[in-house]
């Protein structure tokens, strides 16, 4: 009896490893494929998202957003700079807080660790003006009047969207 309980125990045991065996081999070769067409689809998709990216909370952003929506471009509005996704390839990024310290930061964040190249900001105080080009900020829109810098920014995100449709 002893004999019979041992055999079948160890043919269990083999059987189960045969089947695991086999089991392992169908799940990587499967996962493998899968992986490869979801790191296409990411890419792809991080290719298809080409969006504004607008940091500030404020009434010159919310002209902004309203401009893109009526537009139909996509946007991604943040007010720290730990919501900028680093999957998505940003056409462009516009610093409009009402903040001049906030706006160089992200600014040079936005350029120098996600490589968006197309920055603009919004300069509140002329004295920091200075400090924009020091920082290489290629756009700055010294503020002055809402409309007129809502209409800055709609012509550059307007050369920013014919840019895109060029390439």
């Amino acid at each position: 009896m002893t004999l019979i309980v041992g055999l079948s125990t160890i043919v269990l045991f083999i059987l189960g490893y045969y089947i695991m065996d086999h089991i392992d081999q169908f799940i990587q070769n499967n996962v493998g494929i899968s992986n490869k067409n979801l790191y296409h689809e990411k890419v792809k998709d991080r290719e298809e998202k080409n969006r504004i990216l607008i940091y500030g909370k404020n009434e010159l952003t919310e002209l902004v957003e309203d401009y893109c929506n009526s537009q139909r471009y996509e946007y991604q509005q943040i007010t720290d700079v730990c919501y900028i996704d680093p999957e998505t390839k940003y056409r462009c990024l516009l610093a409009l807080s009402y903040n001049d310290a906030d706006n160089l930061t992200v600014s040079s964040i936005g350029f120098k660790i996600y490589s968006i190249s197309n920055v603009t900001a919004l300069c509140n105080n002329q004295e920091n003006l200075k400090m924009y080009k020091e920082f290489s900020v290629h756009n700055v829109l010294l503020y002055d009047d809402i409309d007129k810098v809502f209409g800055m920014i709609k012509g550059l995100v307007e050369d920013g969207n014919k840019n895109k449709n060029k390439i």
